[in-house]
């Protein structure tokens, strides 16, 4: 979702909204406080998607960044795992070495 129409239009509201708002309490004509309200929604809705593009350009970094922690921390994992599997291998093929040594040869059967 595009963070820039959204917070410009939310932006542009809320400045439309204050600008009636205070030209009514100021007891201006209606004419000059719809019109000043418009440009007041203008350029607040300007400003809001300057706003939301740098929203979205810090989300997005955001999200590479925590994808990247994730990758990590998913290799490490990884490799721990891959280690300790290793020497649980090394271990089971020394003992199976160690059973299948065979016994030194006699003296007896040197001599023939």
């Amino acid at each position: 979702m595009k963070l820039s129409p959204l917070i410009a239009g939310a932006f542009g509201i809320i400045g439309f909204v204050v600008s009636v708002l205070a030209g009514l309490l100021a007891d201006n004509a209606m004419e000059s406080v719809l019109l000043k309200a418009l440009l007041c929604s203008l350029v607040c809705y300007v400003v809001g998607y300057l706003v939301g593009l740098m929203a979205q350009q810090v989300a997005a970094e955001h999200a590479v960044r925590l994808a990247k922690q994730v990758a990590d921390a998913d290799a490490a994992a990884e490799q721990k795992e891959l280690e300790k599997a290793a020497a649980q291998e090394s271990a089971n093929a020394e003992h199976a070495v160690v059973g299948q040594i065979p016994p030194p040869p006699s003296s007896t059967a040197a001599k023939t």
